[in-house]
């Protein structure tokens, strides 16, 4: 922390400050500009029914062969076209107001995804963040079939160990953060946000809400565009197929 930095504020991404899963929306943005693309989704059919046992690291993976083929050159300029689309109507506005508060009152904004950097990064620049992570996708000259995760998928803990060397050089694992916010959706970030002093839930899951009410987070429930499950599991689905 410099002299300027009063505190921390980590946020993840998906659900969280955009109300949808962003590797879906992404994928729906390349596909309404590559019909064909399509066609790869057929691949990833056959591990779906296996997803569980197959783990979120590996379908990442199967599910961005989409991508197969495109250069990078491409797929940059499609990472930042998508952002501008983006942003800001497709973002949970009280959630940005959130992080503008935190920029005006010193703390170092994080944005913390489980979501590939190929776009993460354009959103934490757009949005102004100090650091951003995401899951690293190697992209190469041109997308693999099944694109390689440099490292490990950026989740639960893993998100600690790729930003602790943004903590003071006294914190050890166990700590809490001085001064510090958390912001998600999901349980699977319980282990960011045990790092701060305030946590606030967003739409939380039924596991993470049942946590955070033993420690007294705060539940902010902005407004979804879809108004029910069914509707959001459609809008999922025809995202996945470009039809969004």
């Amino acid at each position: 922390m410099n002299s300027e930095t009063t505190g921390y504020a980590l946020f993840d991404l998906d659900q969280t400050i955009v109300p949808w899963d962003t590797q879906l929306l992404f994928c729906n943005f390349v596909l309404k500009r590559e019909r064909l693309r399509v066609l790869y989704l057929l691949g990833f059919i056959p591990f779906a029914p296996f997803a569980k046992w197959i783990g979120p690291g590996p379908m990442k993976r199967v599910f961005l062969n989409y991508l197969a083929g495109m250069d990078a050159q491409t797929l940059d300029g499609y990472a930042r076209d998508f952002v501008e689309d983006l942003i800001p109507d497709g973002l949970y506005s009280e959630v940005v107001e959130i992080v503008e508060t935190h920029k005006s009152e010193g703390r170092l904004t994080v944005l913390n995804s489980a979501s590939p950097e190929i776009w993460v990064k354009y959103i934490a620049e757009k949005l102004g963040f100090d650091h951003f992570f995401g899951t690293q996708v190697e992209v190469g000259k041109r997308v693999a079939l099944f694109p390689d995760i440099v490292g490990s998928n950026n989740k639960g803990g893993v998100k600690i160990t790729r930003m602790q060397h943004l903590f003071p050089d006294c914190w050890k694992a166990g700590d809490v953060l001085p001064n510090s916010f958390g912001y998600s959706d999901s349980h699977a970030d319980l282990p960011m946000l045990y790092l701060c002093e305030r946590n606030v839930m967003v739409h939380p899951t039924e596991k993470l809400r049942e946590e955070g009410l033993k420690f007294g987070w705060q539940e902010i429930s902005p407004v979804r565009p879809t108004k029910t499950k069914f509707e959001f599991g459609v809008a999922c689905a025809k995202q996945a197929l470009g039809l969004y």
